[in-house]
């Protein structure tokens, strides 16, 4: 047997590091992808929940009384939130909405849901 024959070549080495390096890379990014959606699915549903308590408000003690926009601010989840409703008379018994949710953090619209409520 040659001494030359034992062992890997420079060019195998570096193939191996090359396909090394490209698949951490790959795993990588995977992780920081799923960690990043998983914290926007969490910030919808928050938002989602919030809606759906300024909702349930609209239609039992905080009816619309003018019609236009009136907004708030909430703490929820250890993150500060912001809710705006617009309201408009669509008849004499209905009352169509848009609520937007953001995060003041960022400013961004995380959530909007638009509906009718019957007034009171």
């Amino acid at each position: 047997m040659n001494k030359y024959e034992n062992g890997f070549s420079l060019l195998e080495v570096a193939a191996a590091l090359l396909i090394l390096s490209t698949t951490v890379i790959i795993l990588f990014q995977f992780i920081l992808d799923t960690q990043v959606s998983t914290t926007s699915f969490q910030d919808k549903v928050i938002a989602r929940e919030i809606a759906n308590n300024r909702i349930a408000l609209m239609d039992t003690i905080e009816p619309p009384l003018l019609m236009g926009s009136r907004t708030g601010n909430i703490r929820m989840y250890g993150k500060e939130w912001i809710w705006e409703e617009k309201t408009t008379s669509m008849s004499r018994d209905t009352t169509h909405f848009v609520l937007t949710v953001k995060l003041i953090e960022n400013n961004e619209t995380v959530f909007v849901r638009e509906g009718y409520i019957g007034k009171k």
